[in-house]
């Protein structure tokens, strides 16, 4: 079929205008936090397995941190096999970022897909200062960090060749972050675990949520001050159980984890598939899920 000089001209005009729709779409496409994070010109270093990023007066404190996620990752290789591609960037309040909108200052997140944890540089500002003297505030900075770690662990292990980069029940997803965390604390320094855990007691005894739910979509509509107050408190209230869960089991608690949930079904767990599960896995998580969820104290946990 001939075509005519006004066809042609319209299809030309037709791939231009895709053309410059594509170009927009990749030029629109917002950087990852790791482009982000070279983009602001820090200096960088390495600490055993851990490239961090840093502006020059938080050296120190970055590089603090990066061999503690480090001494982690080291750990985890020697009881697991287990290799954590990980580095870090120690930002300050004037170049804090986060991909979660309306999130304060200081507190750490993680780019999954690029091993990547922000961690704040500050110990003297953010919402995770708040005393009583200087080593409570770094150990709950050091924690919370050490937790976003432990995402990327129970990724490596649990789940290494999935795209999806976390479980779909988020109180389950963060509570085997923290006891990568809390696990490795409490074989690096019991001190520092025990005092944790009394903490943990006192901010849970010391607040109640209006809504006592694993199912967090009530979070959705709660304006942003109690949104950060409530988040905080449930995520207290799983560091506190996933470090039962490791004084009463121990590290070996993964093992049987990996062996007996379904990982590679784990992207259409339902909180009900899980808690089938886990009642043969894990039957005093099972029973201590159900009885949270059922408006059951989080101070009652000791009596599951």
């Amino acid at each position: 079929m001939k075509m005519t000089l006004k066809r042609q001209s319209d299809i030309r005009w037709a791939w231009s205008i895709a053309l410059v729709l594509v170009a927009q779409s990749v030029w629109a496409a917002p950087p990852s936090p790791l482009e982000t994070v070279k983009h602001l010109s820090l200096e960088s270093a390495r600490a055993g397995r851990v490239d961090y990023y840093f502006a020059g007066p938080d050296q120190a404190r970055a590089q603090a941190m990066a061999r503690l996620v480090d001494h982690a990752a080291l750990m985890y290789e020697r009881q697991f096999d287990l290799k954590v591609p990980v580095s870090l960037a120690a930002l300050g309040p004037d170049n804090w970022f986060s991909e979660f909108p309306g999130i304060p200052y200081a507190i750490p997140w993680v780019s999954i897909s690029e091993g990547l944890l922000m961690l704040p540089s500050s110990l003297t500002q953010g919402v995770l200062i708040k005393g009583p003297d200087a080593l409570a505030d770094r150990r709950r900075v050091d924690f919370v960090a050490l937790h976003e770690f432990g995402h990327l662990a129970s990724k490596a292990y649990f789940r290494p060749a999935a795209p999806e980069p976390d479980v779909p029940v988020s109180w389950f997803d963060e509570l085997l972050a923290t006891f990568f965390a809390y696990a490795y604390v409490a074989q690096a320094d019991p001190e520092w675990a025990s005092a944790a855990r009394a903490e943990w007691v006192r901010e849970i005894e010391g607040f109640t949520p209006k809504v006592l739910s694993l199912d967090w979509r009530f979070m959705r509509t709660l304006p942003g001050p109690e949104l950060s107050r409530t988040y905080g408190w449930y995520q207290i209230v799983l560091n506190h159980r996933a470090a039962e869960v490791y004084e009463r089991h121990g590290i070996e608690w993964l093992t049987g984890l990996k062996s007996s949930l379904s990982w590679p079904d784990a992207a259409d767990w339902t909180p009900e598939i899980l808690l089938q599960q886990l009642d043969t896995a894990a039957p005093d998580l099972a029973a201590w899920a159900r009885h949270f969820g059922s408006g059951g104290r989080a101070d009652d946990t000791n009596k599951k």
